[in-house]
C-alpha cells in the first residue's frame, strides 16, 4: 500500500436529494485539509460546463482542496425525462469538455451526446487541472477511466475476481494512453453497513440493494460479472420501479447479490470482507455507510476507524462520507 494522504470527503450526489454542492460549501467552510467533491455527478442531469463552473467555484472556496467525482448516474433520470444515451462517449465528452474550460479555453463542442457553443468560464480557475475520479462498475467504464481519469473508484464489487478484472480494464485503458495503473489513484468504494447485530445490518443492505437496483434497471449488466443472476419475479417488479414496493422487492433478492456487491455485517466480519478485497493495486478504501434503524451514520463511521480500519490496512482503509 502507499503512503497514508489525507483522504476525500466524497459527498454523495443524487438527483432530487440534497443537493451536494450546498454541503460541499459548508464543509470547506468548516475545514482546512480534507479533499472535497461529488461522489459523483453525471454528464446528464447537470451540464458538464455548469459542472466545470461549479467544481471550479468549490476549489476557490476551499483553498484548491475540490476533486470532481464522474459517474454514468443510475437516479433520478425517469422522473426528470431524461435520456441517458451512449454514456461512455458521454463521460469522455465531459471529461474533455471540463479539462478545456478549466484551462480557461473558450469551447465549442459537438460530440455524440455533449455540445457546447462557444463557452468559457466568467471565473478564473484557482487550478487549470482538478483531479477527475471515476466511478466504475462496467468494463468499458474502466477502460475509459485509466485511459483519461486521475483516479477511480471501483464501486459495487466486493469479491476479489470481479475486483481483478476491473483492475486489468483499468490497465489496457492506461496502457492505451501510455499510462500505468500506478499512475492512477485506485479505491475500492463499498457501501457499508456494520453492526453487532450482523443480521439486522444485512436487511438494511438488502434493502439498499435492490434499492439500488430498482433505480438502475434495466442496466444492470454488472452483476453478470459478479456471477449474480436475479429472479424473473424481482426483474418483472422492479422495472415497475415503484418505491411502495420496495421491500417486497428487497425480499426477491438473492442473498449473493448483497454479499457481491456491499459489505454488512458485524465489525469483525466487515473486517474480514474489506481485507479479503484488498490488493497491493488498492491505494484507499472509500465507504458510504447506512445504519440501522434506531442508530446513527456517525457510529457506524466510529466503529468502522475503531475496529475494521486498524486490522485491515491503515495506509488504505479510511471512512467517508
Amino acid at each position: 500500500m502507499r503512503g497514508a494522504r489525507l483522504r476525500p470527503a466524497l459527498v454523495h450526489r443524487r438527483a432530487l436529494f440534497r443537493e451536494c454542492y450546498v454541503g460541499l460549501a459548508a464543509l470547506a467552510a468548516r475545514t482546512d485539509q480534507i479533499r472535497l467533491g461529488p461522489g459523483v455527478t453525471d454528464p446528464y442531469s447537470r451540464h458538464p460546463a455548469v459542472t466545470a463552473a461549479t467544481i471550479a467555484t468549490l476549489d476557490e472556496l476551499s483553498g484548491r482542496r475540490a476533486l470532481l467525482g464522474l459517474g454514468v448516474g443510475g437516479t433520478g433520470f425517469r422522473e426528470l425525462g431524461l435520456s441517458t444515451p451512449l454514456p461512455v462517449a458521454a463521460l469522455r465528452e465531459a471529461v474533455e469538455v471540463i479539462r478545456r474550460l478549466l484551462r480557461g479555453e473558450a469551447v465549442s463542442f459537438q460530440g455524440k451526446v455533449i455540445a457546447l457553443d462557444q463557452g468559457r468560464l466568467q471565473l478564473t480557475p484557482g487550478r487549470s487541472e482538478i483531479p477527475i475520479y471515476f466511478a466504475i462498475h462496467g468494463a468499458q467504464v474502466a477502460r475509459l477511466a485509466g485511459e483519461v481519469a486521475s483516479g477511480v473508484m471501483i464501486a459495487n464489487a466486493v469479491e476479489p475476481t470481479a475486483i481483478a478484472f476491473y483492475l486489468d480494464q483499468l490497465r489496457a485503458g492506461a496502457a492505451k494512453a501510455g499510462r500505468r495503473l500506478k499512475d492512477l489513484d485506485v479505491s475500492l468504494r463499498f457501501e457499508v453497513c456494520l453492526d453487532e447485530d450482523g443480521e439486522a445490518a444485512f436487511a438494511v443492505m438488502r434493502r439498499r440493494v435492490a434499492q439500488r437496483l430498482m433505480a438502475g434497471y434495466p442496466g444492470l449488466e454488472f452483476l453478470e460479472r459478479l456471477e449474480v443472476a436475479l429472479p424473473a419475479a424481482f426483474l418483472d417488479l422492479a422495472a415497475r420501479n415503484d418505491s411502495r414496493q420496495l421491500d417486497q422487492l428487497a425480499g426477491l433478492l438473492p442473498r449473493e447479490a448483497v454479499e457481491r456487491t456491499v459489505i454488512a455485517g458485524s465489525p469483525d466480519t466487515v473486517a474480514k470482507q474489506v481485507s479479503a478485497a484488498l490488493t497491493p493495486e488498492i491505494d484507499r478504501v472509500t465507504i458510504r455507510p447506512h445504519a440501522v434503524p434506531g442508530r446513527s451514520v456517525d457510529a457506524v463511521l466510529e466503529s468502522f476507524a475503531r475496529h475494521v480500519r486498524p486490522p485491515v490496512a491503515p495506509a488504505a482503509a479510511s471512512p467517508s462520507g
